[in-house]
C-alpha cells in the first residue's frame, strides 16, 4: 500500500458521493472508489474464509479498525488467563 500511496485507504473512511454533477468530480471520486475496492480485495483475500465472509461488505478503513476491535479484546484475555 505504501508503494503503491495508498495508505489514506485504510486511514480515512471513503467520503461520500458528490452530489455535484461535474463530470471531473464524479471521475476523481469513482477513482478514488476503485483504490477503495482494490485494498478491500487484497485485504479480504489475505483472510480465513470465516474472516472473509464476515468482512465482505465492509470498507478497508472499518475491516481494519474492526479486526484491531476483535484482537485488541483477544490479547487482553490471553494476558489475564497468564496471569
Amino acid at each position: 500500500l505504501r508503494v503503491e500511496n495508498k495508505m489514506y485507504v485504510i486511514e480515512h473512511p471513503i467520503p461520500p458521493a458528490l452530489a455535484d454533477d461535474s463530470a471531473a468530480l464524479l471521475a476523481e471520486w469513482n477513482a478514488l472508489y476503485d483504490a477503495y475496492n482494490e485494498v478491500a480485495y487484497l485485504m479480504l483475500e489475505s483472510m480465513t474464509p470465516e474472516l472473509h465472509r464476515q468482512f465482505e461488505n465492509y470498507s478497508p478503513y472499518k475491516i481494519l479498525k474492526e479486526l484491531k476491535s476483535m484482537f485488541e479484546k483477544q490479547a487482553r484475555v490471553e494476558r489475564f488467563d497468564l496471569i
